[in-house]
């Protein structure tokens, strides 16, 4: 199956569960107006609810140290919302876009479900055991392999952990430098030195550590530095990649 439109697990209500960035899918569907504009009028003339069928993160695009900051408020909306969106298109966009999120419904549903079969055809019975049960030692050897990267993923997005800016960009394989300078256009640290700014404080994506160093002339000074949240470095790994600057990393998603 083709990915059309990323499929990412994303907190709705305090509930993990399979979303789409609705900028992307309104990328896709060819829609004739403003995003703003669109998923505004989309949610009150369809009722949907946030929390229940929608979640909304406020970021910055670009800012400066003075705080002139320009908004961005992504929508991550559920897979039912995704297809009445792309249903009421009418249109052969909305249709191919529709019909890609049931498949993805489709397939989650089969790596989650064991059902049992009719046991009133014993030959057919047989052989949909014999299916399900390769299907459930196919599911177990997965989750064995992935074990070791689960480990890994929680352990650098965990709520206690942080890291730097360099220990970051390595986790999200994008050069460092490179890293900086995004986070200084963005509006994440200030554009002189490595401190974080306040947005990103209150989000709970920085936090702002100070080390001690020595002057030539034997002085003891401290300096502030940002340090990444578990959480903040999710947060980067999803603008990043919604941007097409790294790619997906599959160890980091599974602990969406």
């Amino acid at each position: 199956m083709n990915e059309l439109i990323p499929i990412l697990f994303a907190d709705v209500g305090g509930e993990q569960i399979q979303t789409c960035n609705a900028r992307e899918l309104h990328s896709f569907l060819d829609v004739g107006k403003d995003f703003s504009t669109w998923i505004k009028d989309r949610i009150k003339k369809y009722d949907f609810i946030e929390g229940v069928d929608f979640a909304k993160i406020d970021s910055p695009v670009s800012g400066n140290q003075r705080g002139g900051d320009r908004r961005s408020i992504e929508y991550y909306i559920s897979l039912s919302m995704a297809k009445e969106l792309s249903m009421v298109e009418r249109n052969a966009k909305g249709k191919e876009a529709r019909l890609y999120f049931i498949e993805c419904e489709r397939v989650a549903k089969e790596a989650t479900s064991f059902a049992l079969p009719d046991f009133t055809n014993p030959a057919i019975a047989a052989r949909e055991w014999a299916k399900q049960y390769e299907l459930r030692q196919a599911l177990e050897h997965k989750v064995k392999q992935d074990a070791p990267k689960i480990d890994f993923a929680e352990a650098v997005t965990a709520s206690d952990a942080e890291h730097t800016i360099t220990e970051a960009a390595k986790v999200l394989s994008i050069r460092p430098r490179k890293f900086f300078d995004w986070l200084r256009a963005n509006g994440f640290i200030y554009k002189q030195g490595t401190q974080a700014m306040q947005f990103s404080i209150n989000k709970g994506l920085m936090v702002t550590r100070f080390h001690t160093f020595k002057h030539t002339d034997g002085e003891l000074d401290k300096k502030a530095h940002a340090r990444i949240t578990g959480k903040g470095l999710y947060f980067f790994y999803q603008r990043l990649r919604h941007e097409g600057l790294i790619e997906r990393n599959p160890n980091l998603e599974l602990t969406a």
